[in-house]
């Protein structure tokens, strides 16, 4: 391994990284990835590593190296082309290299990833955990995120009067969208009655928010996060946060055949692209169109 003192243009890249105050477990982590490449380097070509001997085809045969040889998954190598850029970046500021040997390298294509979402019966296990804990108002935010995919600033931002109830219908206005675009979006009756009861219960206030703290202010998202969490962990669940039943929601509704134009302007998005992630298979998906093929047999 390389001695800590043959690499003087990381070591002073260190320092000057702890100067600026970088979080300690940033600074490890350039560390470790920096001395990794210096490594390679030396063990590849013979000779010792200087910001001002490396080329751009080192770097580029780095990236093929951590890819074909050591294996590394594609984030992997990106993170690490990206510590290789700053500190080169760096060296060019501090005159130790005259040309940036990153600049024209890219980083490594990475597959298209769903976000998280829950599968239905998922979701009716989280619902299921609020309704035994009979507290209407958890119960109305759990089944509005759910079936309407807000983001969790806009449930926060909702006032009283944003909401239209009746019994056969119901439309809630959302104004605090990104891009400051209004939307309407319609209410199902699993929201409109979780709503119903929860304003008939909902305690006064001088806030006219329509969730409303123990202390008589508008609920905050950090309030939300944590009566999503608490019903997760009852029901179950890892890892599920108000923004994981906004995925849930547009997956649901593209899984049932709705257009990704119905799906974005429901969700607000400015951009179909932004939607259309919602159309990668997920790990579920490909699993069950598996058993799907094992079940239907040779269809040769």
């Amino acid at each position: 391994m390389i001695a800590e003192t043959t690499t003087p243009d990381i070591d002073a890249f260190l320092a000057d990284l702890r100067r600026e105050e970088v979080a300690a477990s940033t600074v490890e982590t350039y560390r470790l990835d920096l001395r990794g490449f210096a490594r390679w380097f030396t063990e590849t070509l013979g000779e010792p590593f200087t910001a001002r001997a490396v080329t751009p085809t080192d770097v580029r045969d780095y990236r093929a190296h951590l890819r074909t040889v050591e294996r590394r998954q594609a984030a992997t190598v990106n993170r690490k082309l990206a510590a290789l850029r700053r500190f080169f970046v760096w060296a060019k500021a501090t005159e130790r290299v005259t040309e940036v040997p990153t600049a024209g390298v890219k980083g490594t294509p990475m597959a298209p990833r769903s976000p998280k979402s829950l599968a239905k019966r998922e979701g009716e296990r989280l619902i299921r955990a609020a309704e035994q804990d009979g507290n209407k108002r958890n119960l109305a935010i759990v089944l509005t995120l759910r079936h309407t995919g807000l983001r969790v600033g806009e449930l926060c931002a909702l006032r009283l009067s944003d909401l239209t109830i009746s019994e056969r219908k119901g439309s809630m206005l959302v104004r605090s969208g990104k891009g400051d675009k209004d939307r309407t979006l319609p209410l199902n009756n699993d929201v409109r009655q979780a709503l119903s009861s929860y304003l008939a219960v909902r305690p006064q206030s001088a806030d006219d928010r329509v969730f409303i703290g123990q202390r008589g202010g508008p609920l905050q998202p950090q309030a939300v996060q944590l009566i999503v969490r608490k019903y997760a962990q009852r029901a179950g669940l890892s890892g599920v946060t108000p923004h994981t039943l906004r995925h849930s929601f547009a997956k649901h509704v593209l899984d049932a055949g709705e257009d990704l134009a119905t799906v974005s302007r429901l969700l607000g998005h400015e951009r179909l692209e932004t939607t259309a992630i919602y159309t990668e298979p997920t790990a579920r998906d490909l699993e069950a169109a598996v058993r799907r093929l094992e079940r239907d047999g040779d269809l040769a």
